[in-house]
């Protein structure tokens, strides 16, 4: 267990709770207790638990309103720890949303364990996630389409040379790509009217995204030496949603 793994336990047995307290500490577990309902929801602000452990039998609320409380509002992992042992009871720890529900007395090495799986789900979760947002971010190509699109934003459409910018210039991401290299490329010659038709192309093309995606697109001009795109683009060969 880590200090990122952060845990609050709602305990009202104050035996209980500083036992449990203790062997936590001894054993790398960073954990913080509370005696109510209350002090749960006084410690929240400015501590971003990951896990809250919870009686059920509090003086001030029930558990199951604390778990569905850390679970709607800080997306924490939820552990019932109680003496309640019913199969309605476990039911509905589970339905306010309890990631776990044991019944004491419990040994520490038990509930150190389901706390450690709690957190790898959490984790797990968290990455995940992560993944899926990377993915759907930032700047995205059809080329199928000619489409461009910032996230999830409506798509604009791209001329060939807007794509073909596009994909030069992403072909290289961050770097100057030099203005002789895609005048050859977009108009098979370097002479002044193609450099007045790039400048041209790439100035169309900073308004028309920043007009219709509300984006200014990180089409970088690199003087002396050409353009570069300070950002990354991914291409899609598929049409976009």
């Amino acid at each position: 267990m880590t200090a990122t793994n952060r845990v609050i336990l709602v305990e009202d047995d104050p035996d209980l709770r500083e036992s449990i307290v203790e062997w936590m500490s001894m054993h790398d577990t960073p954990i913080t207790a509370v005696g109510s309902a209350s002090e749960f929801y006084q410690a929240l602000p400015g501590n971003p638990f990951q896990i809250a452990v919870l009686d059920l039998n509090l003086p001030d609320q029930e558990g199951f309103v604390l778990a569905e409380y850390a679970r709607a509002n800080c997306q924490m992992g939820v552990i019932i720890l109680t003496a309640r042992s019913s199969i309605d009871d476990k039911l509905k720890g589970y339905q306010s949303g309890a990631d776990a529900y044991l019944v004491k007395p419990v040994d520490c090495r038990e509930l150190a364990a389901v706390i450690l799986s709690v957190a790898a789900r959490i984790q797990a979760a968290t990455l995940l996630e992560a993944s899926v947002v990377r993915a759907t971010e930032g700047w995205q190509i059809s080329l199928t389409q000619w489409a461009l699109r910032y996230g999830q934003s409506p798509a604009i459409s791209l001329s060939q040379k807007e794509l073909r910018l596009l994909e030069l210039l992403a072909a290289q991401p961050g770097s100057a790509v030099q203005k002789r290299t895609i005048m050859s490329l977009l108009y098979q010659r370097d002479d002044y009217h193609s450099s007045r038709s790039l400048d041209t192309l790439i100035r169309r093309l900073r308004a028309k995204v920043l007009s219709q995606l509300g984006q200014e697109v990180p089409l970088r001009t690199v003087h002396s030496v050409g353009y570069c795109f300070a950002g990354e683009i991914r291409f899609e060969e598929a049409e976009f949603a």
